[in-house]
């Protein structure tokens, strides 16, 4: 079977500057009480580490683990992971938070997804992590903003 990759891609601006949205998206242990998905990880994240990454299944409402190697960690910046998803495919999840010029953030999710040939249930599955993907932007938006209400 061929490999393939797909991309997934989501952005969206947030009033606040780029290390306030650091601050919310790496505080682990706060995430339950604002994120609908990514639930937290099991220790600090550091480059060529291995960690877990919990995540709430948004069909049955349990949580699903998932063991990767940290292959991005810019301080401030940026973090991000590459393991075994599912349905045979490798995720490489990378979350990015740009500083804009006007002093509000940008933050970008982007996820290249490689291994068993695309079908049909792979592509719903990509379609559904794109949409997860919005929603947690909103998400870390509304909390970002809600914590530093900007002037």
């Amino acid at each position: 079977m061929s490999e393939l990759e797909s991309h997934v891609f989501t952005e969206i601006e947030i009033d606040a500057t780029a290390d306030q949205v650091w601050a919310v998206l790496t505080d682990f242990e706060k995430l339950p009480e604002w994120s609908s998905s990514f639930q937290g990880v099991n220790k600090p994240m550091a480059l060529g580490e291995v960690s877990t990454a919990y995540f709430k299944n948004p069909i049955t409402g349990g949580m699903m683990e998932f063991t990767h190697e940290v292959i991005v960690y810019e301080e401030g910046r940026a973090f991000g992971w590459s393991g075994d998803a599912m349905l045979g495919r490798q995720d490489h999840h990378i979350f990015r938070i740009e500083e804009l010029p006007d002093g509000r953030a940008k933050f970008k999710q982007e996820d290249g997804l490689n291994g068993k040939k695309s079908n049909f249930l792979i592509r719903m599955v990509e379609a559904q992590i794109g949409k997860a993907y919005d929603k947690f932007n909103r998400e870390l938006k509304t909390r970002v903003e809600s914590l530093f209400p900007q002037s």
